[in-house]
């Protein structure tokens, strides 16, 4: 929408149909935590160093690509944090899970690390045949592109097809010769499966991966969207510094490249989680709506001269949008008229504004091109019209 109408942003989101402006929550977490960003940035300067001598001194090839992955993502895990995006989080944390036990798996099995390098070349034919792109081109950018593509399905066929006859066809589905809870018991990580298995219901969109932002409130459901998920921000920051602070432990385990540093900065990240909890637990509190958000309700106007118009009324936002006239708009105009005229309606000083009732159970398109424009254009100031009456069925 163009406009918030007349939300009072004076008061607290839970007030106000849990409505934020754009960037509302992510400032308040931000001023809220101003220890975190010192904490971070400590982090952030020790883990420099160690990624520098890890690019430099890795000569196991399916590690250093793991590290990559591993180190863009907590990187990612970081700016999600800082700004309450509970969701974007969850997903990093889950695959630093995954790169931990990964690493552990290519730093310890010669035949993993060959297997893991060697998957590469599936990623290469999907990327060949990942041809959407040239519906969207002509010309000679559509000949370029179709060019690269089958470039890289040649360059990668023959590792291909060698791989696959060395490991089986499995290996098209997946690089390692065991599951991901199987490696991550091998390697002492099978505890945090579980934290695995409940934020990989956020990537797969399962009917739980909602936290944060879904709940019921007075028996409506009530989704949020367009915001950040706090439940999720607090679980994934003390879960991804928990892996991230273990991966950089495994990495001087098995590569002798000092991080104890590194170590001390994210351990500190993570004693300060009970605060970033606590806080971020206050800031949902205050953001849920205290009841469910009104439903977009067809609004029909009655101006003076007899003529009509229907709406798309928006009460959460106080917003209004020109509407087609409904299928039924026929016989629901003339009964309003024909209630208007007996008098069975008692209307203060409309101020040359048209009599309006909103019409339940019924619903309006609003008109192509249209803009939302303030309710009170129409209605009586400080006096929202709901009336409740009129019913369609």
């Amino acid at each position: 929408m163009s406009t918030h109408g007349s939300i009072n942003f004076s008061s607290l989101a839970s007030k106000r149909y849990g409505i934020s402006a754009r960037g509302e929550l992510q400032s308040s977490v931000q001023r809220t935590l101003n220890e975190l960003p010192k904490l971070l940035n400590a982090v952030i300067e020790e883990l420099a160093t160690v990624v520098r001598r890890f690019f430099t001194e890795t000569a196991n090839q399916a590690a250093s690509i793991v590290g990559n992955h591993a180190f863009n993502d907590f990187d990612g895990l970081i700016d999600a944090l800082i700004v309450g995006d509970g969701r974007s989080a969850a997903r990093a944390c889950r695959s630093l899970y995954e790169h931990l036990v990964n690493y552990c798996e290519v730093v310890t099995s010669n035949e993993a690390a060959e297997r893991y390098v060697a998957h590469r070349a599936v990623t290469a034919e999907s990327l060949s045949r990942l041809d959407g792109g040239l519906k969207q081109l002509k010309g000679r950018d559509y000949k370029r592109e179709r060019q690269r593509l089958a470039k890289i399905g040649r360059e990668s066929e023959s590792d291909l097809r060698a791989a696959v006859a060395k490991f089986g066809k499995s290996f098209r589905r997946d690089w390692a010769s065991r599951n991901l809870r199987d490696r991550a018991v091998a390697h002492g990580y099978g505890d945090d499966y579980e934290v695995y298995r409940l934020l990989s219901q956020v990537t797969h969109g399962s009917g739980g991966g909602v936290l944060g932002s879904y709940t019921h409130i007075s028996g409506s459901a009530v989704h949020r969207t367009g915001g950040p998920s706090l439940e999720l921000a607090v679980i994934s920051y003390l879960e991804g510094m928990t892996f991230f602070r273990n991966f950089a432990r495994e990495i001087e385990s098995h590569q002798a490249i000092p991080t104890r540093e590194l170590v001390i900065a994210l351990e500190k990240v993570i004693a300060y989680w009970p605060i970033y909890r606590d806080a971020l637990q206050a800031l949902d509190k205050d953001t849920w709506p205290i009841e469910p958000p009104p439903s977009p309700a067809p609004v029909l106007a009655l101006y003076p001269g007899g003529g009509t118009r229907w709406f798309l009324w928006e009460p959460a936002y106080m917003l209004l949008k020109r509407a087609h006239r409904p299928e039924e708009a026929d016989w629901i105009e003339e009964d309003f008229k024909k209630k208007v005229a007996s008098g069975e309606l008692i209307f203060p000083d409309l101020q040359g504004r048209p009599i309006t009732t909103a019409v339940h159970d019924l619903q309006v398109a609003p008109l192509e091109g249209a803009e939302w424009f303030p309710a009170d254009a129409i209605f009586l100031p400080l006096e929202p019209h709901n009336v409740n009456w009129f019913n369609a069925k």
